[in-house]
């Protein structure tokens, strides 16, 4: 593992991190990608995990951490009618995070947002309620982590800038035809594909990786080597 006082590079920003003193906002911090709350703790309990770390500023991190709370919990509804045995542990898991303050809050926030009567004012079936769900959030942490995922696999900083296409799929019926073929062509990775596994294809100046969650949807994504 990379030493605490050695120089390395940022994923994020793509700036040289050296040794600074403790609590610097410029420090090194190894950020999980994608991030370690996204595997349940019931999970990260029972399951020998080697979860995979890159290089960044405490800052650059910390910048994403309200954002990564979002993710995880806004999309919990889908996860849990997608996979319903990933919905129950992301239940549970949701439920031992509510003793903490900020995450009441944040459901709170996220359920204040629910809706049974359309923009295009379409009345929803009884008994179902829909959510508005902030996608700007949700793309970028998605884009964080695809950054993580390609600085992992090519040992290079992307810049958000670079992402030339992204995707959020949640069937494979809604991803086109050149994710389709980078499925048959890439391997599967990920150290624990019930949560996170990807398949990385790098084709000429563009590199395509389909990111699926929680085995219930998918981030298709689209980076290129040069910005423009």
């Amino acid at each position: 593992m990379m030493s605490k006082n050695s120089e390395s590079v940022c994923y994020l920003c793509g700036g040289a991190i050296e040794a600074k003193l403790k609590n610097d906002p410029m420090e090194l911090s190894m950020d999980h990608v994608p991030p370690k709350q996204f595997y349940p703790k019931q999970i990260r309990e029972t399951q020998n995990l080697n979860l995979q770390l890159a290089p960044s500023h405490k800052k650059c991190n910390e910048d994403f951490k309200l954002d990564e709370e979002y993710f995880y919990h806004s999309l919990y509804p889908v996860v849990d009618k997608t996979n319903p045995l990933m919905g129950t542990i992301f239940s549970n898991d949701i439920k031992r995070r509510s003793q903490k303050p900020q995450t009441p809050a944040m459901i709170r926030k996220i359920l204040s947002t629910a809706f049974t009567i359309t923009e295009g004012g379409i009345h929803l079936p009884s008994g179902v309620v829909g959510l508005s769900l902030d996608e700007r959030r949700i793309q970028r942490v998605a884009a964080k982590i695809a950054r993580g995922v390609l600085f992992l696999s090519t040992g290079q900083c992307f810049e958000y800038q670079q992402i030339i296409d992204m995707r959020f799929c949640l069937d494979e019926s809604e991803v086109i035809e050149l994710y389709k073929i980078s499925w048959q062509l890439a391997p599967a990775s990920g150290v624990y594909p019930n949560v996170f596994s990807y398949k990385y294809f790098p084709l000429d100046e563009f590199h395509h990786l389909s990111m699926l969650f929680w085995g219930a949807l998918m981030f298709c994504v689209t980076v290129k080597n040069t910005i423009g």
